[in-house]
């Protein structure tokens, strides 16, 4: 998830090319969204979803965080959100709206990042070296390591 003409916001779609470039494993769909509510509609009938996003806060920039969905809004760490809804609250959005068809283990691996002062594409050195970190931390989740 990510802008991936704001600078640092790009971590997540960074992150994804990554993974398409290198393999994300057998029966992995790899999805790209720029907004936290074009998440609804994947959210629904998938068995397992690990999303990637640049956060504020929780370390310096380049740091991995792999959180459950649970502990997302009890951390240090805010959404990074140009479009008014959160990760956070998009998911409690798709809970309240169809609770029975939500996947029920969903997973964030968190780029922490410094807000983009402007639009620009690519990204800082810090944000750049937390790629591969980011890709193995989705590559244990998907392995089940996590």
């Amino acid at each position: 998830m990510g802008q991936r003409a704001a600078g640092d916001d790009g971590v997540g779609p960074a992150v994804l090319d990554a993974l398409r470039a290198q393999g994300a494993g057998e029966g992995v769909d790899l999805c790209e969204v720029d907004e936290p509510s074009a998440l609804l509609p994947l959210l629904e009938g998938a068995r397992r979803v690990i999303l990637v996003d640049a956060v504020l806060g929780g370390g310096g920039t380049g740091t991995v965080h792999v959180l459950a969905e649970e502990a997302l809004d009890a951390r240090d760490i805010a959404p990074l959100s140009t479009h008014g809804l959160t990760v956070g609250q998009v998911l409690g959005l798709a809970r309240a709206i169809g609770p029975e068809k939500v996947c029920r283990d969903i997973s964030i691996v968190a780029i922490s990042v410094e807000r983009p002062a402007c639009l620009a594409y690519g990204l800082s050195p810090e944000a750049l070296a937390a790629v591969p970190r980011a890709v193995e931390a989705v590559r244990n989740l998907v392995a089940g390591a996590s």
